[in-house]
């Protein structure tokens, strides 16, 4: 069964989540070389015709940690996230709604999924949740100057089941996904692509409209038409000397909050093999799904293959996945090329 992705009452899974329709959702991504810090935004409506606890599921990037919450209630009431111990912040969040209070608690579900919940909200309320999180890029694997971002929209087991979608606030002429992302590379950038959707793309600068001074390791990209939550988006990044050894460098001011300004070094060292090239490649994963690998170890399985199967070379790839227990099946009578069809259907 698939893992339901936007807000629902808690207990009901995914039966009432029509209850809770999604009116906006907003994505800003800043990166750096190979690190990246996403901002979303997601707007929600409730529906409901009583005060319900909620639970809202939100996917990540592999790899990703998220490094701030709050959900704002009807533009007034603020809930900040603060990390505590998770025993004293379910405490904590249990004697607030008991108290008749509006409550958030933030958990990790799985490797790429967080889970919030928030207690007693009321009908007729707007509510909007914001989650920053940061993450390192991986490589391509078909070259060493290039850069895989995937921003995941939906979750569901890549196994055997297709995404399912947040439902949308009706006649709404907001509902919408809006994505942008500020693209700066130490040296200059030679293309950017998305092999999953139609993107605009503005380069030399961090803009839609070129203004100012054309830098070339700088990009702007937004997406052409408005993409609803059910497919990950994939940009594929090039750029001159990723494959060298290089030196980020972020300063955190005292006019920015900072308590005495502060610098912050990444050292990035990518490693070379001499390798003759592939023209063609074909992965065969196979999955062990017998009895012993119950709980969380097939839960494990699943998050490995998705991390896997997200990294293969995007060209001449092609690649199958072989399961067994008291049986065998494959997912393909023979392997498929390797594509964002491909990828959703595995």
């Amino acid at each position: 069964m698939p893992i339901i992705v936007g807000i629902f009452p808690v207990g009901s899974r995914w039966t009432l989540r029509e209850e809770y329709p999604l009116v906006r959702s907003k994505c800003n991504y800043s990166i750096a070389d190979v690190y990246s810090i996403a901002e979303v935004v997601q707007d929600y409506y409730s529906n409901a015709p009583i005060n319900r606890d909620v639970e809202y599921v939100f996917p990540l990037p592999p790899s990703a940690a998220v490094c701030s919450f709050k959900a704002v209630i009807d533009d007034e009431k603020v809930i900040k996230g603060v990390v505590k111990e998770k025993l004293e912040a379910k405490k904590a969040y249990e004697q607030a709604v008991a108290q008749g209070k509006t409550a958030g608690l933030l958990q990790q579900e799985h490797a790429d999924v967080f889970r919030v919940s928030l207690g007693n909200i009321k009908p007729k309320t707007k509510i909007s949740v914001h989650i920053s999180f940061v993450s390192i890029i991986p490589h391509d694997g078909s070259s060493p100057q290039t850069l895989r971002i995937t921003m995941p929209t939906a979750i569901a087991p890549r196994y055997g089941s297709a995404p399912t979608n947040i439902p949308w606030f009706p006649n709404n002429a907001q509902n919408r996904f809006d994505l942008s992302v500020s693209v700066q590379m130490n040296k200059p950038i030679t293309s950017i692509s998305s092999p999953s959707h139609p993107i605009g793309l503005t380069l030399g600068c961090h803009q839609r409209e070129l203004s100012g001074d054309y830098e070339p390791s700088k990009a702007f990209v937004y997406l052409g038409d408005s993409a609803m939550l059910d497919k990950d988006i994939v940009i594929v990044i090039s750029a001159q000397g990723m494959d060298t050894p290089r030196c980020s460098v972020e300063r955190w001011l005292k006019n920015e909050g900072a308590e005495e300004t502060t610098d912050a070094y990444a050292l990035t060292l990518v490693p070379k093999f001499e390798l003759p090239a592939l023209p063609n490649q074909e992965y065969i994963f196979l999955v062990d799904r017998s009895g012993s690998m119950g709980g969380g170890r097939i839960i494990a399985v699943k998050a490995a293959l998705q991390i896997l199967l997200r990294s293969l070379p995007s060209r001449g790839t092609s690649f199958n996945i072989v399961s067994f227990g008291s049986r065998y099946s494959s997912l393909w009578p023979t392997s498929q090329a390797y594509s964002a069809e491909s990828m959703e259907q595995a």
